[in-house]
């Protein structure tokens, strides 16, 4: 039987992957980025290689992280008595071997490129659950679309130029819907605060693209993997989606949506790497039925609970009467 402090161990997990995870993308891959195009930098050479180093340190962390976080999640999902979660269980597994072949030069990189986009897709396919799933397919569609539109240059004579645009629109499409279709994710409605807040986010955001568009569409395609072609608008209402999601979450004591929010959100729908690539896969993973399992969410109240749908043999079968922790 698990013991608590096994249960604290696999939070504090956790909680550093996301932590250092947004350390990496705030300061390594948005402001050290940003700050290298601002003239008149130079007197302060020093504080930015400063700050660029504790973006690299947390980008160690969090691969390290990353990579723990996978292999605990995979382990879930084997030991499960469930069919589809011991198939998530070995899409996982296989991710980090194809991630490690590419690593090490074994597997060249279009293989590791379309394996992984394989593995994503069979990842959400397998995880899937109704319209709670919505927003988590709607990032893998895009994530498909424009990861497959970088793979598949290597592939004959590659796409055309219209073709390329094509996906790119379904990619920065479907982001967008992600991001406003986030609050799906949540067990009860966003909370008045949390919409607040992500009116506030909305207002930050519309107001940064209007003093600067050109810098933040160059910031989005870096971080996420579309060139910005939507209106600055769209994107903020994206943003404000998943800052209202994670809010009521963080409130509520939901941790996996907490957490899987913000591994989406910072390993973006472009095929950069296998890093990023597996943030969206841990982020699938905790958004889903695995996650629940690895970090049980709190008790809701008996009237807002979902009815659950399947047989008794199903519900046991996926550990719903008892959650399952790696110790």
């Amino acid at each position: 039987m698990p013991t608590s402090s096994s249960r604290f161990r696999v939070i504090g997990l956790l909680w550093l992957l996301a932590v250092s995870v947004l350390t990496e993308l705030v300061v390594l891959r948005t402001v050290t980025r940003t700050l290298i195009h601002i003239p008149g930098l130079g007197e302060f050479e020093a504080p930015i290689r400063f700050l660029a180093e504790v973006g690299r340190f947390a980008y160690y962390v969090a691969a390290v992280s990353l990579m723990v976080t996978l292999a605990l999640l995979a382990l879930v999902g084997l030991r499960s008595r469930l069919p589809r979660h011991v198939g998530i269980g070995a899409v996982t597994i296989a991710f980090l071997l194809v991630a490690a072949a590419g690593r090490i030069g074994v597997v060249p990189w279009p293989i590791v490129g379309w394996s992984a986009l394989a593995l994503l897709a069979s990842a959400g396919l397998l995880g899937w659950r109704g319209v709670r799933s919505l927003p988590v397919g709607l990032f893998l569609a895009g994530s498909v679309a424009a990861g497959g539109s970088v793979a598949v240059q290597g592939v004959g004579n590659g796409l055309t130029g219209s073709q390329m645009d094509i996906l790119i629109w379904i990619a920065e499409w479907c982001f967008v819907l992600a991001g406003l279709t986030a609050p799906l994710l949540l067990k009860k409605s966003p909370s008045m605060a949390a919409w607040a807040v992500g009116g506030a986010a909305t207002l930050m955001v519309i107001a940064a693209f209007a003093r600067g568009a050109s810098t933040l569409s160059i910031l989005v395609l870096w971080n996420v993997g579309v060139p910005g072609w939507l209106p600055g608008v769209a994107y903020a209402l994206a943003f404000a989606g998943l800052v209202v999601t994670a809010w009521s979450a963080a409130a509520r004591g939901e941790r996996t949506v907490v957490i899987g929010v913000v591994l989406l959100g910072a390993g973006g729908v472009g095929l950069f790497s296998t890093y990023q690539t597996g943030l969206v896969l841990a982020g699938v993973l905790m958004l889903g039925e695995v996650g629940d399992r690895l970090v049980p969410s709190p008790r809701i109240e008996p009237s807002s609970q979902p009815a659950y749908v399947g047989s008794p043999t199903d519900r046991v079968a996926a550990g719903a009467a008892v959650p399952l922790v790696v110790p």
